[in-house]
């Protein structure tokens, strides 16, 4: 009876406590979803329309939140421009010849010196020429004998007193003389070396008081002016090449400094084993500035646009075999395609994708896409 009677009261307390956690939860509950309807969907079907033109109004902050890539900007212009084949070449001389002694003889006499300018028939060396001048005289007096020979003789054979084979053998005789004669001279014209050309002289072989024999080297000499560059292009190219075309030349040893030339021969025969076809330039070259052996690079004009569309090279990228260009719109870019035609310089002809006027990116365009914003400046 008293075990009863102590747990009613904590069955009573219990039933009040759970009375309590029920009523508690309720609330709870009741709140969380007073707020849910007052936060989510009071706001989601009332302010629709506002909140589509916050969630625009945050895209447009993003935007003008993006920086501005740096550029510049150069205007397609008009203007001339010339196409050109570029190679290098080492420069030579028109003319070379090594000069041989034709006869033997003592060196008497060297009037030419190496790195001397010489004209042509200019005395470069003389040999000891004693024995060709008296064959020379020896031959003058004998051609005087058979010419007062001849002269009796065809007194003679006026009056009948002259055989004709007898007057054919006396003048056979008179033009031996006469040819001996011009032997004996054009020997002795060859103890001295003469220049056959103008032009310097780069290399004396011989020494005064040497003997020299037939056919030694003596001397070598070369023409200066002009000076000649051969150089060898493709066979795609032999249609835009012909004699007369300008051309440049610049020398590594002078930098800055262009010597004008032409085209003087151009092969019309096409070498199997490489495909290239030979070019002959000439450039002037009175002041001897020009050395041959020296190595030149060359340029040849090929063509020229005198109202052409260009725009800086540094301008056009090229992707894929595809060449392109930023275009400024505003603060924005466009991808735009173009074809390129002559390259010059600093400048590239525009065949297609441009007009006139447009703004092209210079510098700054490598991270670009097209719609990027951009700011222009100068760098």
């Amino acid at each position: 009876m008293e075990t009863r009677g102590k747990s009613r009261p904590s069955r009573k307390a219990l039933l009040w406590l759970g009375l309590g956690v029920a009523l508690l939860t309720a609330g709870v509950v009741a709140l969380f979803v007073a707020r849910n309807a007052d936060g989510k969907g009071t706001r989601t079907t009332a302010s629709a329309p506002g909140s589509a033109k916050k969630m625009a109004a945050k895209k447009d902050a993003a935007k003008e939140g993006t920086p501005s890539a740096p550029v510049e900007v150069s205007v397609v212009r008009r203007g001339g421009i010339d196409t050109w084949l570029e190679t290098t070449a080492t420069l030579e001389a028109r003319n070379s010849a090594v000069i041989v002694a034709r006869r033997q003889g003592q060196v008497m006499a060297l009037p030419a010196e190496e790195g001397q300018w010489v004209e042509r028939g200019a005395v470069l060396a003389r040999l000891d020429d004693t024995e060709a001048r008296l064959a020379a005289e020896h031959a003058e007096l004998a051609l005087e004998a058979a010419k007062r020979e001849e002269e009796r003789a065809a007194k003679m054979q006026t009056e009948g007193y002259l055989s004709s084979k007898e007057w054919d053998d006396i003048q056979l005789r008179s033009r031996t003389a006469k040819i001996e004669l011009e032997q004996a001279r054009y020997g002795l014209s060859q103890t001295t070396i003469k220049a056959p050309f103008a032009g310097r002289v780069v290399e004396r072989s011989i020494n005064l008081g040497e003997t020299v024999a037939p056919g030694q080297s003596c001397f070598r000499l070369l023409e200066f002016n002009p000076v000649r560059a051969r150089l060898y292009f493709p066979e795609r190219e032999l249609e835009r090449v012909h004699v007369g075309q300008d051309a440049e030349l610049v020398l590594d040893a002078q930098p800055g400094r262009i010597y004008p030339a032409r085209v003087a021969l151009v092969n019309p025969v096409v070498d199997h084993s490489n495909g290239t076809f030979k070019v002959t330039l000439e450039a002037p070259n009175p002041a001897g500035s020009l050395r041959p052996g020296s190595f030149a690079r060359v340029r040849l004009r090929t063509g020229s646009f005198a109202d052409a569309l260009l725009v800086p090279r540094r301008g056009v990228l090229t992707e894929d075999g595809e060449r392109y260009v930023f275009v400024a719109r505003g603060d924005t870019v466009v991808r735009a395609v173009v074809s390129l035609g002559a390259v010059e310089g600093d400048d590239a002809q525009i065949l297609a994708g441009l007009a006139a006027g447009d703004r092209v990116v210079t510098i700054g365009q490598g991270g670009l896409k097209s719609g990027a914003r951009i700011k222009v400046t100068s760098f």
